[in-house]
């Protein structure tokens, strides 16, 4: 009987068929958007949706005085850029924002042109949805920090912050003109990109932290209005603040 079983078995296992990929073909299409007809019931309902997105996004908000470009240790785009998020963030909690850090591949454009600047501009600059954190950082934690800051050659740091970049590490760092104290509690504002271990800073997931729920993009925006409307052009601060 087990001798009739198995031979059953391998009977069966032998009919069995086995598919193997023989070849493969790949082709190019290129598809032409005119080669598809325009759904005219279609636009007519996007159509109003689209010129009202137009006319918000297109709106003017203020003018920046000077062309301000990305780079390295530190740039006049990416200043003013962490400068606007440390002001903003400070008008939403009670206690002193120490500084304010933004990861450099967060802002998507290499230059700003001087002139006027419309809502589209600044959805360019910052197209993400990104919010503001608030961490409490121990001083140890700050080393860190600004050491992976080092390491990448550096990230936009708002004004209060000034260190040197030494083989890749920060070195004589000082915050408000102090040098760092590795004991003492720093507020800092750092994206939630980041502050959830993004760019590899898992090291800040153990900090407390707390959700301001403004958009970074939203503070930015607020801040170039809030400067139009006194009569103030945005420009960026060139302190030193990373020097390599």
């Amino acid at each position: 009987m087990k001798i009739f079983f198995l031979l059953f078995i391998f009977s069966f296992l032998s009919c069995t068929k086995i598919y193997h990929v023989a070849d493969v073909q790949n082709r190019n299409h290129r598809i032409e958007k005119a080669s598809f007809p325009v759904d005219v019931e279609v636009a007519s309902i996007i159509e109003p949706y689209k010129l009202k997105l137009e006319e918000t996004m297109n709106v003017v908000i203020g003018f920046n005085e000077v062309e301000m470009t990305k780079g390295k240790p530190q740039s006049s785009l990416t200043n003013w850029f962490a400068d606007a998020l440390l002001d903003e963030t400070q008008k939403l909690v009670s206690d002193p924002i120490d500084f304010a850090v933004q990861n450099y591949g967060g802002i998507r454009v290499p230059v700003f042109a001087k002139g006027e600047i419309t809502v589209n501009e600044i959805y360019e600059l910052m197209p993400f949805d990104n919010l503001m954190f608030v961490l409490e950082l121990k001083g140890e934690t700050v080393q860190l920090l600004f050491d992976k800051m080092a390491e990448s050659g550096g990230w936009p740091v708002s004004r209060n912050v000034y260190f040197e970049i030494a083989y890749g590490k920060a070195k004589n760092i000082k915050i408000k003109g102090f040098p760092l104290d590795l004991n003492k509690i720093y507020n800092a504002a750092i994206p939630d990109y980041v502050a959830s271990g993004g760019d590899n800073a898992v090291f800040l997931t153990d900090s407390k932290s707390h959700n301001t729920g403004a958009l970074i993009r939203d503070m930015l925006i607020n801040n170039i209005k809030e400067s139009h409307a006194k009569g103030l052009n945005i420009k960026a601060d060139l302190s030193p603040r990373i020097i390599e």
